[in-house]
């Protein structure tokens, strides 16, 4: 990954990855996945895009209790829709 790549999901001193992962059971479809990655205690996935093929929908979850910054959600949700809706072309 390149530095700008990996400075983009630094926010509020924490480092961020996201992870594409498809679904077939019991869901149909691909997701996009936010894991936050550091520093120590590692607080795994924090936020979930997932575009249905059966029916197109796009959803969001998140996954954590902890705060997350505004800016980083927008960013995300932006990937995410970027991202899934090239898989569905």
């Amino acid at each position: 990954m390149s530095r700008p790549e990996i400075d983009r999901w630094h926010f509020g001193g924490r480092w961020y990855a996201t992870t594409l992962a498809s679904d077939v059971y019991p869901r149909d479809g691909i997701g996009l996945e936010l894991n936050d990655v550091g520093p120590a205690p590692e607080r795994g996935t924090v936020l979930e895009a997932f575009q249905d093929d059966t029916t197109g929908e796009l959803t969001f979850i998140t996954l954590t209790t902890e705060p997350l910054p505004f800016e980083l959600v927008e960013q995300f949700i932006s990937e995410a829709r970027h991202r899934l809706s090239q898989t569905s072309d």
